[in-house]
């Protein structure tokens, strides 16, 4: 009866202790899994955020530089300084080039329009001595300057250096004339704050003359009503057989107008037409 109430007693302990220590197991395995669960969670980026590279060696990755990357690197901004690489070199660094300069003393005799305007971009030059007179050539926006300080007949020293051009033959280039205390220089042309309009042309007639340049190359037509009509030269190469004096030619274009500074050899303006639209030959051609 004894043995009986005990086995009895041990088996309600063990019936009433079996669940508690169920649970009690569970939840000790559900906090394993959340710990673990947490930790993998925490070694993975946070949504749109990019995977920082793995770093060599073990060594921490470095920040990027102020100013946002590439700042002050190869070809990406200025170097180290003015000259330096990935800087601008110095002005007058690589370019430019000396020449050898020549005074030439002697009585300016007179201005020369050596040009299809009229303008007056030469004059001739008789240097002091036995040596024979010289044509020197000057920019036409300076002709103003020059007929007014230097008139034929005065004396003068030029300045400037020998060189060949384009026909093969030594030319002397003007850099300045002196007369008494004035001395002008070739400077620059200065451009007009606001360009000249284009006035559009017509000249019609007979091509009394071909005009031509050191090359023997035909330039411009001059014809029967004093207009003077240029063409481009490649106009020219493919009109060649057509191109003769008395052929009827009517052409359209723009004329051209008197630049500031330009002095012209005559006092009546010469009409030069930049040719667009040519008729020769009964045949109408478009001038590029």
């Amino acid at each position: 009866m004894q043995k009986s109430f005990l086995a009895a007693s041990l088996l309600a302990a063990f019936l009433l202790a079996g669940p508690g220590a169920h649970a009690q197991q569970t939840v000790v395995k559900t906090k394993t899994k959340s710990s673990r669960s947490k930790t993998a969670s925490s070694a993975q980026p946070a949504a749109g955020l990019p995977t920082p590279p793995p770093a060599l060696g073990g060594a921490p990755v470095p920040p990027p530089p102020a100013g946002g990357p590439g700042l002050g690197g190869p070809g990406m901004g200025p170097g180290p300084g003015a000259g330096g690489p990935g800087g601008p070199r110095p002005l007058g660094r690589d370019g430019g080039q000396v020449q050898a300069l020549t005074d030439v003393q002697g009585t300016l005799t007179g201005y020369q329009a050596l040009n299809d305007e009229q303008v007056y971009d030469a004059f001739v030059l008789r240097p002091s001595g036995s040596a024979a007179p010289d044509t020197i050539h000057f920019p036409r926006h300076i002709g103003q300057q020059l007929t007014a300080a230097a008139k034929a007949g005065s004396s003068v020293t030029v300045t400037g250096f020998r060189q060949a051009g384009p026909d093969g033959r030594s030319r002397f280039h003007f850099v300045s004339l002196t007369s008494g205390s004035q001395t002008i220089r070739n400077t620059p042309p200065q451009r007009p704050t606001t360009p000249p309009a284009e006035e559009s042309a017509t000249v019609k007639g007979t091509i009394r003359e071909l005009r031509r340049g050191p090359r023997g190359e035909v330039h411009s037509l001059v014809l029967s009503d004093q207009s003077v009509l240029q063409l481009p030269p490649r106009a020219v190469e493919q009109l060649a057989d057509k191109l003769t004096t008395g052929a009827s030619v009517e052409a359209s274009g723009v004329l051209r107008g008197t630049h500031p500074g330009e002095a012209m050899s005559t006092t009546t303006p010469v009409r030069v037409v930049r040719a667009e639209t040519l008729t020769l030959g009964g045949n109408k051609y478009l001038v590029r």
